[in-house]
């Protein structure tokens, strides 16, 4: 008897370390026990009880947190952080925010307006987050200087992914990363974000997805399968940054308005790294960045930009069609020289050019870059009859079940285009073509598995996250 005592006294202990789920929803209470049939009211209180391996489930319907829901203040407490994400999971038990099956959870940030506080809907600073299908809105800004509010905020979180979750018409940059490792952004929107609030509503702080890491410790982010548009300033954006980046499959376009197409910040689809021309006042080396498969139109300034880089970066099978400039490579002299040079160092294969308003592509210097099998050389001009469609608007489609990008055909090549036989533009995955294996439409390929680096891992032997016929696989 003392024995079967002793065996149910462990399995009793067993299950009590086992991390509880909760539910939260708009009718619920705080006061309840936070599950299925009793669920919390706020997402605050369920994030205050979540451990290892929770996951937090969001029922339909419009969260809208008050200024009394803050949940602390970072970054020398100019950051007032509604979700102050630093507990940690870990890489069995990660700690997951999601959107319950297929109902909409939207959080409405619009009544936190803190006074002289920048906003971060979620600030995370834990490891082994999710963070999945949900939309947030209305972010605010209330300082009138130069500064930015941030729908989420990566600022030291590591091995976290970001999936299917909707950022906009908000006044603050979508995701916005400054630290951490070995974190994934997929299948994720970026869209209708301007701050009319900060210097004189220029709009020049909004980007869709921001990376700027503060250091070359932070390795192996990549952002795939995402869509930036109507963001007051650039789509993606990657100046000042001290880690590669792998932007894959993703589209931009008509940046640098707001929602309603009237022109603000910068404007460029995918700004691919630089440090602008200010005085630097740290030791740079330049990281060489990864942007493949990716589309930008209709951007106000330039479709795919090195903005000044210090080195050169990686452009594979990307498309650009109808930016004033879609191809802009321009590189900074040197750390000392604040001077415009033609861009150096670039490797540029396969990527496609098409009637840019102002120029297919500037500022490259083609001697001192690899440059194969692009239709911005005269050598292989485009023409209307070359593609399928030119219809911009498909690139708003409503996405797959699953998350992953619509089937389009904007900007496909027909099979009868010279290009097409060339395997130019974003429908060709790069390393398909590279390893022999020609593959229409990237990511779609079920026998190709990618690291979270971006590259292609023939059969995954270690454990971890990768990317499977464009959806996460994990290891």
């Amino acid at each position: 008897m003392k024995k079967l005592f002793t065996i149910l006294m462990m399995l009793s202990a067993s299950v009590a370390v086992l991390a509880a789920d909760y539910y939260v929803s708009p009718s619920g209470s705080d006061d309840n026990a936070g599950t299925i049939d009793a669920p919390f009211a706020t997402l605050k209180k369920a994030i205050s009880k979540a451990t290892a391996g929770t996951t937090i489930y969001l029922r339909e319907g419009t969260y809208q947190p008050t200024e009394a829901e803050i949940m602390g203040y970072q970054e020398s407490n100019l950051y007032a952080c509604v979700y102050n994400l630093t507990a940690s999971g870990t890489a069995q038990k990660p700690i997951t925010i999601s959107g319950y099956e297929d109902e909409k959870a939207v959080i409405d940030l619009s009544l936190v307006k803190p006074a002289e506080k920048r906003v971060s809907g979620f600030y995370v600073k834990g490891n082994y987050w999710r963070l999945k299908k949900f939309d947030i809105i209305g972010i605010q800004v209330t300082i009138t200087g130069h500064t930015q509010s941030e729908n989420i905020s990566m600022r030291g979180g590591s091995n976290c992914v970001i999936e299917q979750v909707n950022i906009h018409d908000g006044m603050g940059i979508g995701i916005y990363f400054t630290r951490g490792s070995n974190n994934l952004v997929l299948n994720c929107d970026a869209y209708n974000n301007y701050d009319p609030v900060s210097e004189n509503g220029a709009g020049g702080n909004c980007d869709g997805f921001g990376f700027h890491f503060a250091s070359a410790a932070h390795a192996n982010n990549v952002i795939r399968g995402c869509r930036a548009w109507r963001n007051s300033d650039d789509g993606f954006d990657l100046i000042n940054n001290y880690s590669a980046v792998v932007v894959d499959s993703c589209w931009a376009w008509e940046n640098g308005y707001d929602a309603n197409l009237v022109s603000r910040g910068d404007g460029t689809g995918i700004k691919g790294g630089g440090y602008g021309m200010s005085t630097i006042t740290k030791s740079v080396t330049a990281p060489r960045n990864v942007i493949k498969n990716c589309i930008a139109w209709k951007n106000k300034q330039n479709g795919i930009y090195a903005n000044h880089h210090l080195g050169g970066n990686d452009w594979y099978n990307n498309s650009a069609y109808a930016n004033k400039r879609n191809y802009n490579m321009v590189n900074r002299k040197s750390v000392a020289e604040a001077v415009d040079v033609p861009g150096y160092d670039h490797v540029l294969k396969n990527n496609l050019s098409f009637a840019g308003t102002t120029s297919n592509y500037a500022y490259i210097d083609e001697s001192l870059c690899t440059l194969e099998n692009n239709t911005f050389l005269p050598t292989l001009v485009l023409t209307v009859s070359d593609f399928e469609s030119l219809d911009g608007t498909q690139l708003k489609a409503d996405r797959q079940p699953d998350g992953s990008l619509p089937e389009i055909t904007f900007l496909k090549l027909k099979s009868t285009s010279k290009a097409y036989s060339q395997n130019i533009g974003y429908q060709f995955d790069y390393e398909a073509v590279a390893s022999g294996i020609k593959t229409v439409g990237a990511g779609v390929n079920d026998d190709v598995f990618y690291s979270m680096e971006g590259y292609r891992v023939e059969h995954p032997a270690a454990k971890g996250i990768y990317v499977r016929g464009g959806k996460k696989f994990v290891k």
